[in-house]
């Protein structure tokens, strides 16, 4: 009978101490970043597709090497050894697409990118006919929130850009769902050159973290200690009912 009651402590002990831990490692999350090959370091455009309507060309890989049509000469990438540029000789829109699959749980989202532009038309840009643009889309390609475009008045030439958005209300109201992130140079009017770069999409997300060996160590060895504490209670206690019972016989 006193076994049984010192197991069921022990089990009870040790099913307490095994929920806070897990409940302790259930709290922590990750951060992945939900974008394939989002610095073009694999040299090449795995993960990405691309289009192009009437005389505009797609996006491709610069090294360094790319000298686009028009009077835009061979510049180096953004950054590392690659990343990408659109051409065009005449009018029509160039994409760049990638889809991604939204987490069940999303904490945050921030997207992030880099760009860097030059447009000769010398009127400067146009919404919607001379423009860069960047959109969340929909599996179906529809437009789910335009994140940024250049507005008439923006200079021509821009250096290196790094930019940041919070899409964390948009991926979390698309949770299990596949989106997209597409980019978008429409020239209507004269050549326009944009470069991307260092595109990520990181995201939040819980995530269960397994127990260590140490920890099934440590509470193993908490079983024996509390096992072995009541065990000694109830032997320094049965002594000296024995003497009573031996001095009254």
């Amino acid at each position: 009978m006193f076994r049984i009651t010192i197991a069921r402590f022990v089990k009870r002990a040790l099913a307490l101490f095994v929920a806070s831990v897990l409940y302790s490692s259930a709290a922590q999350a990750v951060t992945v970043d939900l974008i394939t090959n989002g610095d073009f370091e694999t040299g090449n455009l795995s993960g990405w597709s691309t289009s192009s309507t009437a005389f505009a060309d797609d996006f491709q890989i610069n090294s360094g090497r790319f000298n686009p049509r028009g009077p835009t000469r061979r510049v180096d990438p953004i950054s590392g050894n690659y990343d990408v540029m659109n051409e065009q000789t005449g009018y029509g829109v160039s994409t760049l697409t990638q889809f991604f699959a939204v987490p069940d749980q999303v904490i945050s989202a921030s997207f992030n990118f880099t760009y860097q532009i030059v447009n000769h038309y010398l009127l400067g840009y146009d919404d919607p006919n001379q423009q860069f643009r960047v959109s969340l889309i929909d599996n179906a390609g529809a437009v789910i929130s335009q994140i940024f475009a250049t507005q008439p008045g923006d200079a021509t030439t821009q250096g290196a850009t790094a930019l940041s958005y919070d899409l964390t209300s948009y991926l979390q109201a698309g949770v299990g769902s596949t989106l997209g992130i597409q980019f978008d140079v429409e020239t209507n009017y004269y050549y326009m050159n944009a470069s991307l770069d260092e595109i990520a999409m990181m995201v939040e997300t819980p995530a269960t973290v397994p127990l260590p060996a140490s920890v099934w160590m440590m509470l193993a060895g908490l079983g024996l200690f509390v096992g072995l504490g009541w065990l000694g209670r109830r032997r320094a206690r049965d002594p000296v009912a024995n003497c009573d019972s031996f001095a009254a016989a």
